[in-house]
């Protein structure tokens, strides 16, 4: 019998005669990378926390300091990186399908969710703990979505929670996959509070004394906790000094008017973008191209737009290309289709983000019906 990947327990309530739920994540070896049993076994969790009425809300961590999540299991994915892309997408699109419902069904659970982000907090794992209704970061926690350095787009839900970072600049997050600090990231609207590692056990006896009689009553108390015991961050980072700057610069630019300031941002300080040049230029302009057509978009019509994006990038072989560039052959020397950003063609990026036709249904769409959540 396979071992589980997710740890679950109850801790019983302070003030109440409910209990808590806590899911551990527990691959620390893989850094929590989300397999497909992984995220099912989440999903189930989930839909207990939902079905039992005992159990008042959800806590999520991680069985090591290291990593919430360092992301989803992209190898798994793209078939090791096969070289020329994928023809079946079948077990592609069923992973990702139920990765995408899993995002969904966090940011849409009816009792409140707790994460505990510390350490690497990457791609699928940015899809978790952007569900949650309260993110803890540590200082020892650094962010990013990643994913135009392996030939994809922000997915997992970034179509929607990148839209609310500060100044429009989840569009640079997007098009550069650069990593944030834990400080940087309150800033950004990426996590909500920065905790001391060594607060954990403090915190969590805390959210076990919260009143939990409705999930606004428990968010509004341990708010004004936190307000009470918490000051600001002790040094500012690179993206509050600089970014309100940075977001005029961008303000109603192309994606490829987008990639030039960050270019020139880049030579002038060069922690906001580092790695800037690992991006696959194609898989950036369709990040920035998505990211601008998602502005107005729900988070349920956000994740479909991704699937479908994550399924042409497969057949075109440009995920699968990173994937094995960086994370197969480790050669770190990629055969991005375009070259350069000058290259890329419209006709490409438009191709990339062009709706799937699927003969007995869209698979992510089916899923989000059948659990009631394509209409909220």
């Amino acid at each position: 019998m396979t071992e589980p990947t997710v740890r679950f327990h109850t801790d019983a309530l302070h003030h109440d005669d409910g209990v808590l739920g806590v899911a551990t994540l527990d691959r620390p070896k893989a850094l929590n990378a989300l397999d497909h049993q992984m995220i099912r076994e989440l999903l189930e969790i989930v839909a207990r926390v939902e079905a039992d009425p005992t159990i008042r809300g959800l806590w999520i961590e991680s069985s090591a300091e290291k990593a919430f999540c360092a992301g989803g299991d992209v190898r798994d994915v793209t078939n090791q990186g096969q070289r020329g892309g994928l023809t079946d997408l079948s077990h592609a699109s069923d992973y990702l399908a139920d990765e995408y419902l899993l995002d969904v069904a966090l940011r849409l659970c009816t009792k409140p969710v707790f994460a505990w982000g510390d350490g690497y907090i990457m791609g699928g794992g940015m899809g978790v703990f952007q569900g949650a209704d309260v993110r803890f970061v540590t200082e020892h926690s650094n962010l990013a979505m990643p994913e135009v350095r392996i030939g994809f787009v922000p997915d997992c839900g970034g179509s929607w929670f990148l839209q609310r970072v500060p100044g429009g600049l989840g569009i640079c997050l997007s098009m550069s996959g650069v990593t944030v600090s834990a400080a940087d990231a309150c800033w950004l609207n990426l996590a909500d509070w920065l905790m001391p590692r060594v607060e954990k056990d403090t915190l969590y006896q805390s959210i076990l004394g919260l009143p939990f009689a409705h999930k606004a009553t428990a968010l509004s108390s341990l708010g004004s906790q936190l307000a009470a015991a918490t000051g600001e961050a002790p040094r500012q980072g690179p993206w509050e000094t600089h970014g309100l700057k940075l977001a005029h610069t961008i303000r109603h630019q192309t994606p490829k008017g987008v990639w030039s300031v960050m270019q020139h941002w880049h030579h002038e300080v060069p922690e906001l973008f580092v790695g800037l040049e690992q991006a696959s230029p194609g898989a950036s302009l369709v990040a920035g191209a998505q990211f601008q057509r998602s502005r107005y978009g729900s988070l349920v019509e956000g994740v479909i737009q991704e699937h479908d994006i994550g399924m042409r990038m497969l057949t075109d072989g440009e995920w699968c290309e990173g994937v094995r560039a960086l994370l197969i052959d480790k050669d770190k020397n990629p055969q991005w289709r375009f070259s350069k950003i000058e290259s890329v063609t419209e006709d490409w990026i438009e191709a990339m983000l062009a709706p799937m036709i699927w003969s007995d249904g869209h698979p992510l769409r089916h899923r989000l019906q059948s659990h009631g959540y394509f209409h909220q």
